[in-house]
Parts: structure tokens; sequence; C-alpha cells
């Protein structure tokens, strides 16, 4: 039996989903992310169960994709609910960190956008966030609903479209544990 890693990059159902995404059709995206979903977990067990490893040779570039601006939020709560979405994930890019990977935390641009001198515009930060995303091997996208983040959407069909890695929890990210090198010295 293939490892968990080798069975999720097979990428099963991912192209019907960016289609989806694209055609704006939420609930039949939402539907198949669900059944993606199920069917990882399914295979998650089998693996837990078999004791298979589920360890890679390096550690990977991983773009963490979820909701940043809230959706019909007042200007009042605008401010919190986003900082709450960028706390969130802060958490996610600290798992990733504990299976020994690189994430690339978007959010983080919350604080430029807090605390910059200037105001920049969210065709500059969504630009920035694709070309980070290139450079990615793979993406975490956390967002529990289809439709909730246009933005985490985007990204997610520009990943799935690329040929990255698509992880939709941190469960399914190999551990990588790099080997200590030994010294030898002479005496």
């Amino acid at each position: 039996m293939e490892s968990l890693y080798d069975f999720i990059r097979k990428q099963t159902g991912l192209e019907l989903l960016s289609k989806q995404i694209k055609e704006g059709n939420t609930e039949k995206a939402q539907r198949t992310l669900n059944d993606i979903l199920f069917e990882r977990t399914l295979y998650m067990g089998v693996t837990k169960k078999n004791n298979l490893e589920n360890e890679i040779n390096r550690a990977l570039k991983i773009y963490i994709a979820g909701p940043y601006t809230p959706k019909n939020a007042s200007a009042h709560d605008a401010a919190r609910i986003a900082h709450e979405n960028t706390v969130n994930a802060i958490d996610y890019g600290v798992d990733v960190i504990n299976r020994g990977h690189l994430p690339y935390i978007p959010h983080l641009s919350h604080f430029i956008h807090l605390y910059g001198k200037e105001t920049l515009s969210y065709e500059y930060y969504t630009k920035a966030d694709i070309e980070w995303l290139k450079d990615c091997d793979a993406i975490l996208y956390y967002n529990p609903k289809i439709g909730d983040s246009k933005g985490a959407d985007n990204e997610l069909k520009i990943a799935i479209d690329s040929g990255k890695t698509v992880f939709f929890t941190p469960y399914e990210i190999p551990y990588y544990v790099p080997v200590k090198k030994q010294s030898f010295s002479r005496k």
C-alpha cells in the first residue's frame, strides 16, 4: 500500500473541484470537497491501521490558505474578525512547522495592513500572495466551506491548476525528520 503522501499527491477529485470553483458553483464544490475529505479520512485510517510510515525526505514549503477578510461584517467587527483569522492561520503554520516544514502565512500581511505607513490595495495583496504560492511546493487549504473566502478559494484553484500538492488538514502532511549528521573526528 502506498503512503498517505503518495495517495494525496494523486490529487483525486481536485480537478473537478477547481472547475466548480471557477464556475462559481459553490454548492457542488462543497460536496466535492466533502467527498475528497471523506476519502482521505478513510485512507488515513487505513494507513494508521497498517502502521505505514508517512515521512518524506525534505522539508516542503507550504502555503497556508484560509479566510482573512470577514464577510458581511460591520466596520466595527471587521478588524477583530480579520485578526482572529490571522491567529488561526498562524496556528496552522505552527502545525506545519511541527511536522518539519516551512509555512508561508499570507495572513501576516494583516500587520502591514494595520500598522503600515501606507494603505496597500487588495489587488497588491492578492498579486503578492499568488507570487508566493508559485514558490511553494504545496498548499494547506483549511477553509471549512467553499465560498466563504474568495481569496482562499482562488488560491486553492491556482494551486490545483498548477499541480501543487493540496492538503486540507495538518494531519495529511507527512513528517519531515531530517537525519542528524554524525560527526566523525580523527583522534
